[in-house]
């Protein structure tokens, strides 16, 4: 049974270091896959504490090592901030545990010792330093990460812990008052265990439970923002198509006027305002009115940051892609252009169709002074909150699948330039 005891012991610390990590940093792998290899990992550990007898200073530094090694495959976490965790977690696991034993005996009057020889004194002994250990860590988290200010845990929570405590000293006594049987106290274990790993998955399911609601959050808003995208590029597109209906007819009458008028100085002035009205009409004339809105949308806003935006949309004007996609793809992918040339010396930011075999391509390139950060070949957000910035690339992918498309990226160093490639099947047009 203290076998049994012990691997229960090491698979709590590793939901602690599991839930801790995921405050700290994000994870490389599915939280499944991460609580298996974490499983194997401290599980490991329960098997070198028995073989060695629990030898105190080799469980310290292999729990230093099982810490690490999670910690590094699992999280998107520098190995030298993954050490630090581990020391520091190394720390607070190995001094709870002594301060732990040390009061129960001055508070209950029992031997220090009375936890080797008693499954039960044993059990209350690891759940009461591990739960003071999993509070531990998780305010140690929060100092840490506190731009997952998003993964708040209420007060009220804390509450549970708190009588779990209380629970646990009312059965210390029980077992030091009154002399009761094994069966009784392998039931006492029993319950003591299962209600600290109440506790911790409780606390992580929350956690995953309020990162699930931010993802939903933030997709809403991004859906509510495309509804409003494209509301705004139809108004757009309605009062472009009074100013070149008003254009047209006004650039008649000047005509008119020009052809009867004698007045040579009159005639420069009359042929200024008909060449003026040419130019004024619209920015591009693709034969596509959502795409040429997205472009005077566009080179307006640049125009407004001091960008140099220049377009080539002749070679194929995307028309079978229907607005809301077309809105989704573009206005994504010129949002993270813009916002990465404002910040470069160059400020440019250019875009070009092309077609190629039975694909359309589009060729958005802009200025960019540093190195784009990636996961392998995926572009990660440089914001804080990554569960508010990040998915346009995402969203891009997603829309461009239901054109048989894809979409590439490249960096170049000495031009400072991030070009992204989009490819879409023509056929379907």
């Amino acid at each position: 049974m203290y076998n049994l005891a012990i691997c229960f012991t090491y698979f709590i610390e590793m939901l602690i270091s599991y839930s801790f990590f995921s405050l700290v940093g994000d994870k490389k792998l599915k939280s499944h896959i991460c609580i298996i290899i974490g499983t194997a990992l401290f599980l490991s550990g329960a098997l070198f504490d028995i073989l060695f007898s629990n030898i105190v200073w080799l469980n310290t530094v292999y729990f230093l090592f099982i810490n690490l090694l999670f910690g590094s495959i699992c999280y998107k976490i520098k190995f030298t901030r993954v050490l630090f965790y581990s020391i520091i977690l190394d720390i607070f696991n190995g001094s709870l545990e002594f301060a732990t034993i040390f009061l129960i005996s001055i508070v209950t009057k029992t031997e220090v010792t009375a936890y080797i020889d008693k499954l039960s004194f044993f059990v209350l002994d690891v759940v009461m330093s591990k739960l003071l250990y999993f509070l531990t860590c998780h305010i140690m988290a929060r100092l840490i990460k506190k731009e997952k200010d998003n993964i708040k845990f209420p007060t009220v929570l804390y509450l549970y812990p708190i009588i779990v405590i209380a629970t646990l000293l009312i059965f210390w006594s029980m077992c030091t008052n009154f002399d009761l049987s094994y069966n009784y106290q392998l039931i006492l274990s029993g319950i003591s265990f299962a209600l600290f790993a109440s506790i911790v998955v409780l606390f992580i399911s929350y956690q995953q439970s309020v990162e699930k609601e931010n993802i939903i959050f933030v997709l809403k808003n991004q859906v509510e923002k495309q509804d409003m995208d494209i509301n705004y590029y139809n108004i757009l597109e309605k009062q472009n198509e009074d100013l070149r209906i008003y254009a047209h007819d006004t650039k008649n009458h000047l005509n008119a006027i020009h052809n009867l008028n004698s007045n040579p100085e009159i005639d420069e002035y009359l042929t200024k305002m008909i060449s003026n009205l040419k130019n004024c009409s619209s920015i591009c004339h693709c034969g596509n009115h959502m795409l040429d809105v997205i472009i005077s949308k566009y080179a307006t806003e640049c125009e407004m940051k001091n960008i140099n935006f220049s377009f080539d949309v002749c070679v194929t004007n995307l028309k079978y892609i229907k607005n809301n996609d077309l809105v989704t793809i573009l206005s994504n992918a010129l949002d993270n252009a813009i916002e990465a040339s404002e910040k470069s010396i160059n400020k440019t930011v250019s875009i070009a169709t092309d077609h190629i075999n039975t694909y359309d391509l589009i060729t958005i390139t802009n200025s960019c002074d540093n190195i784009p950060k990636t996961n392998g070949n995926d572009l990660t957000t440089t914001k804080k909150d990554k569960y508010i910035h990040g998915l346009g690339i995402k969203s891009i992918k997603k829309t461009l699948k239901k054109y048989g498309g894809d979409c590439q990226w490249e960096y170049n160093e000495n031009k400072q330039e991030f070009t992204l490639m989009i490819s879409l099947l023509s056929s379907q047009n």
